[in-house]
């Protein structure tokens, strides 16, 4: 049995093309193979594609909700059936990316992530009770209470009133309110992809971190990562006193709570979700172990093998898997960057190859066409596959 879980080929092959294409080629070495196909992502590019493969009733949904500068924006996100659950899968970029600014707008001491709640409170009313959300590319700063304000929490200020968006309005509150929550929250659970490790505050944190690259000027930074580190004190005190408000999963130190403008530290300490890599949330939601634990062969790959492929990209997730069954894995990439020999020597991939290497000179562009690409790496694998 032999597994073909490929990433896509930016810009030349989807994940299932490269996975159909490796699979043509084996077929025509020998027709009685037994051969299973896995559309897959690491949390980027053709991530809906790998979730949704094969599934039922898959329902692609456009709303209008609350942008980042709070005027109204057009949001998709896309449902489908999981055995005996309804899953949403959506992008918080989508409602609070940094694309949706423009330029001249940038300040994340006013996006807001409201339209993210939004996005969800619609996906509850639709049926849907299991999501999973990406959360990178945000264009906030404002530790996620939009999208808290949006499923019914209050956060108010030392006269009663609803704080402002983002990081200005974090740094005014002074109460935060639970009787207005939806209650079907309690029947939900969330996989919520983060690929970085930065704590809520502090030097590495949110505010420090990224907030520039949203437009924030150097003379904010101490004072946005003032702010939440006070309203950190208040949410880790709620926490503190066990009265059943939050049942928080860590606390502003922990990895990732300052990914998104601080929105995984929403997640963690609010809706009780653990963060992890994308790549691991696709692979179990696809239910490929099984599949490798059967196989003999794994094959996998992505458009450039380099010292970024060990940092959660899908060839380093599916060989992992495949290593904890001793499976040999093959990689196939359409080129190899810096840091190759580190894949190499890397104990997970068994065999490396560059789809384009030995060709003479080929312009980029003419290698990434997708006819040019289907039959490079067709031509390599029939010449080095199981050799």
């Amino acid at each position: 049995m032999i597994t073909i879980a490929m990433d896509s080929f930016k810009g030349s092959m989807t994940s299932l093309e490269a996975g159909a294409a490796i699979k043509e080629a084996l077929l025509e070495i020998d027709s009685d193979y037994k051969i299973n196909v896995f559309a897959v992502a690491d949390g980027g590019e053709g991530t809906v594609e790998a979730l949704t493969y094969g599934r039922e009733n898959v329902v692609t949904r456009t709303i209008n909700v609350t942008g980042p500068l709070g005027d109204k924006v057009e949001a998709s996100y896309t449902m489908y059936e999981n055995a005996d659950k309804k899953v949403a899968v959506i992008e918080m970029a989508a409602a609070a990316g940094l694309t949706l600014v423009p330029i001249e707008r940038r300040n994340p001491m006013n996006t807001t992530t409201y339209g993210v709640g939004e996005m969800i409170r619609d996906a509850i009313m639709q049926g849907c009770r299991h999501f999973i959300i990406g959360i990178g590319g945000s264009a906030t700063n404002d530790v996620g209470i939009g999208m808290l304000q949006a499923l019914g929490y209050h956060f108010t200020d030392s006269h009663g009133e609803e704080v402002s968006y983002g990081t200005a309005g974090v740094g005014m509150i002074a109460d935060i309110g639970f009787e207005d929550v939806m209650h079907e929250l309690r029947e939900c659970s969330f996989d919520v992809a983060c690929d970085v490790n930065n704590p809520l505050v502090g030097i590495n944190g949110c505010s420090y971190v990224y907030a520039p690259q949203k437009g924030a000027s150097e003379s904010l930074l101490a004072d946005m990562d003032e702010k939440i580190f006070r309203y950190a004190d208040l949410v880790e005190h709620i926490a503190g006193c066990d009265m059943g408000e939050l049942k928080a999963n860590g606390n502003r130190y922990t990895n990732g709570t300052g990914a998104a403008g601080g929105l995984g530290y929403a997640f963690l300490m609010f809706l009780n979700v653990t963060l992890r890599p994308g790549i691991d949330i696709i692979l179990d939601e696809i239910g490929i172990e099984k599949a490798i634990s059967e196989s003999d062969i794994v094959i996998t790959g992505e458009g450039r093998l380099d010292s970024q492929t060990l940092m959660g990209k899908t060839p380093y997730g599916v060989a992992s898997i495949a290593k904890r069954y001793n499976r040999t894995v093959y990689v196939y990439a359409g080129c190899f960057g810096d840091g190759v020999d580190e894949c190499m020597k890397s104990r997970l991939f068994d065999r490396c190859y560059s789809i384009t290497e030995g060709l003479a000179a080929t312009p980029v562009t003419m290698a990434m066409k997708k006819e040019n690409a289907i039959k490079n790496l067709k031509d390599c694998v029939k010449k080095t596959c199981f050799t």
